[in-house]
């Protein structure tokens, strides 16, 4: 017995391979309006599986709100569909990662990630932001479909 069965498939997982989808919102967030990040997409079919939010310093906004949305842009529907609630950015904890459940109603096309298609993270603020975020990432897990 191999001390690294962990890395062994789950039950169920068999031809399925985890791989992750890093996007950095390097951009400004910009003030009293909403900023887009697109972090790409997967050479191979995919199912979008979970999600961490991150910061190294947290935004903060004046009296106002920070919210960051998870989206998947359907490249053959020519439209973003969402997979998160609304994520508050400035209850993050600075260097720690906050996991972000993906909508329970999503349909099995709506979580699948296919050719075309791209993962964005779209953050709306409603007033000025007093403190910048740093590093703020989005990690994405993928089931890749071998």
């Amino acid at each position: 017995m191999s001390v690294f069965n962990i890395f062994a498939p789950k039950a169920g997982r068999f031809g399925v391979m985890p791989n992750l989808v890093v996007g950095q919102c390097d951009a400004a967030i910009g003030n009293n309006t909403t900023t887009t990040y697109n972090f790409g997409s997967h050479p191979a079919i995919c199912l979008i599986n979970r999600a961490v939010v991150s910061a190294g310093t947290v935004p903060a906004a004046t009296s106002g709100t920070i919210l960051g949305v998870l989206k998947k842009y359907d490249a053959s529907a020519n439209a973003a569909v969402s997979l998160t609630d609304n994520v508050d950015l400035e209850a993050l904890t600075a260097n720690e990662g906050t996991a972000v459940t993906l909508l329970a109603t999503l349909t099995d096309a709506e979580k699948t990630l296919d050719t075309g298609d791209t993962l964005q993270f779209v953050v709306t603020t409603n007033n000025t932001v007093t403190t910048a975020a740093v590093d703020l990432t989005v990690n994405v897990e993928l089931l890749v479909q071998s």
